[in-house]
């Protein structure tokens, strides 16, 4: 009986290795070499490349589209805490609303950033560099348009605006730079 076990493993390993061999030689006959076979490396290399490629290639419209969406997640979170909470009072600190609004729309645009997958650095800081060009240059789309920004806030808003900024500037904390 063990005679019969010991000649069947060897017959079944000899029968394993030459499947095996018969295996590696229908692989090189399809013209698979030994470097693709044994070295995963090249091949992971010029895939990385080629989504390298792709990814660089979409950063060229997905950058400008980050600095959009900073800049809409400002305006809408003015539009939010307008609607919420009203004009400010006259005691009311700038700096304070400054920062309420920053906040929300920095937190819009990171939601808004998750959910268009653009959350890589550079289209963080388009974010932010949009929510801060929207801080200091939002006034002028007020002048430019002020019948559609009533309707969005209110006439009331749109006077205050008009009567405390100049068109063609950018703004920020009292300073003034004239565009143009």
């Amino acid at each position: 009986m063990t005679r019969r076990l010991t000649m069947a493993v060897a017959q079944g390993h000899s029968r394993g290795q030459s499947d095996f061999q018969a295996r590696l030689s229908r692989i090189e006959k399809k013209g698979v070499g030994q470097a693709q076979v044994f070295n995963a490396a090249d091949g992971l290399k010029r895939e990385m490349r080629h989504k390298t490629a792709r990814r660089e290639s979409a950063g060229i419209v997905s950058v400008p589209v980050s600095l959009v969406l900073g800049a809409l997640s400002l305006i809408a979170a003015r539009l939010a805490i307008f609607r919420y909470g009203g004009l400010p009072e006259e005691f009311a600190k700038p700096d304070y609303e400054l920062a309420a609004q920053i906040g929300l729309a920095l937190g819009l645009s990171v939601l808004l950033a998750l959910l268009f997958n653009l959350v890589r650095k550079r289209h963080l800081l388009a974010s932010v560099l949009g929510i801060a060009l929207a801080i200091s240059a939002m006034h002028n789309l007020v002048h430019m348009a002020p019948g559609q920004w009533a309707r969005l806030f209110s006439p009331q808003w749109v006077s205050e605006i008009r009567a405390t900024t100049e068109p063609n500037t950018l703004e920020f904390r009292g300073a003034r730079y004239r565009l143009g």
